[in-house]
């Protein structure tokens, strides 16, 4: 059993199989074609639509035939949305490719042309050359219900990115005109604030009505339950000594109403991608032992599946721990050494981070891991920092749902003893 990172790879090399490098474009896609001994075969190019793709095909196998090839490999970078459209043609025709890492690419090619010169003929060149060395990953299309989460949750990410957006550009508007709001107002999302919002932001405005003229017209766009009288009483009296600018005002209070309106658009989004995110976790069969962990709300299970697949598709928990990229990574050179325990940050960034909040709450709420916690920066071998005990904890975490996963079984706290 090869037990390097390559060797296994390099144990599928094998005389009779041809090796096609896929650099991927939005109009050309240019292919590169060599044998076991890195010779050039044939080169090609083909278009972006199912004409190209049949060429594509085509040249392929008359290319196979020719040398008296059992197979073509085809190999590609995860380009962008171009290679799930050739990886599911690839598939449907029962064609192996590999994912290369465009990073890889990048560091061969530079290796290689000295002059860093670069095309997409070189590029396609070393995309074929890396697949016939064993450097490619074992990445494949999601199916089914897993494909659909996939997409949500990318579109889930996408929407909560708006949303912080956004609220940055708020406060940067509303800092403008009353920088003292936030002193008694933390949340610009709460009813009350919404209101004064909507009606009445500027201090320079403020300080020119009386207080009831004020509490009603910021009660005429309450539509909650309880206006918090008592807040609106001391930002009026924060209004008469107010920093805020006085210029340009009405620019900056349309600014504040357009952006909080798509503010309110984008978090109505994110709510029905989210409910449709829900909907899809609880087809699948993982769902309730995923929930049973009680810091691990819907989303975020939905989220967790979306990023590993289909479960069963793994071998062991070891492939998830380096699927989020959390496993220790040596990185030292003579004397220096970053960390003892260096996570490799080369998986996936939002499991990554699912993972560490999914930790932290972990810690508040769950007797056993805080004991585990505490433990790992007390001991007197080896202590660890707060953040590599948190790193042991997601590698934990991952054990701990592969269990319940396969084992079909509910989380219980016993699963994580102490020590």
């Amino acid at each position: 059993m090869p037990k390097s990172n390559i060797s296994k790879p390099l144990a599928q090399v094998h005389p009779e199989i041809l090796y096609a490098g896929v650099d991927l474009a939005l109009l050309k896609n240019v292919v590169v074609v060599i044998n076991q001994y890195a010779e050039r075969l044939d080169q090609f190019s083909f278009s972006q639509d199912r004409p190209g793709y049949d060429y594509f095909l085509q040249r392929l196998e008359e290319l196979r035939l020719k040398a008296r090839a059992s197979e073509v490999v085809v190999a590609m970078e995860p380009s962008n949305y171009f290679w799930k459209l050739l990886a599911r043609e690839l598939e449907q025709q029962q064609i192996a490719y590999r994912l290369v890492n465009a990073y890889t690419v990048k560091k061969h090619r530079e290796g290689d042309q000295l002059d860093r010169s670069k095309d997409d003929q070189r590029d396609a060149r070393q995309i074929a050359e890396l697949s016939r060395t064993g450097h490619y990953t074992q990445t494949r299309l999601q199916q089914g219900v897993y494909e659909d989460l996939r997409q949500y949750a990318t579109l889930y990410d996408q929407l909560q990115r708006s949303i912080r957006r956004e609220k940055q550009v708020l406060w940067g508007l509303v800092g403008q005109i009353f920088p003292e709001l936030f002193l008694v107002f933390q949340d610009l999302q709460g009813e009350t604030c919404q209101a004064l919002l909507a009606t009445c932001t500027p201090a320079a405005f403020i300080r020119q009505m009386t207080l009831e003229t004020f509490l009603a017209k910021v009660r005429s766009a309450f539509s909650g339950r309880r206006l918090m009288v008592s807040k609106l009483r001391k930002l009026y009296t924060l209004a008469a000594t107010s920093l805020g600018l006085t210029d340009g005002l009405p620019a900056i209070q349309l600014a504040i109403h357009l952006h909080s309106a798509h503010l309110q658009s984008v978090q109505q989004q994110a709510q029905q991608v989210a409910q449709a995110m829900t909907d899809c976790l609880n087809s699948l069969p993982e769902s309730p032992y995923l929930l049973s962990v009680v810091t691990l709300g819907p989303v975020s299970a939905a989220i967790f599946l979306a990023e590993i697949g289909d479960p069963h598709r793994y071998h062991s928990a070891a492939q998830w721990v380096k699927l989020a990229g959390i496993q220790p990574t040596p990185n030292t050179s003579g004397k220096k050494q970053r960390s003892r325990t260096p996570m490799s940050h080369q998986g996936r960034p939002r499991l990554r981070t699912l993972l560490y909040f999914t930790c932290l709450r972990l810690i508040q709420h769950d007797i056993h891991f805080a004991r585990l916690y505490a433990n790992l920066q007390r001991r007197q071998n080896n202590p660890l920092t707060k953040m590599q005990a948190l790193g042991v904890l997601m590698n934990k975490l991952l054990h701990i749902l592969w269990a319940l996963i396969n084992n079909q079984a509910f989380y219980q706290p016993a699963f994580s003893p102490s020590s």
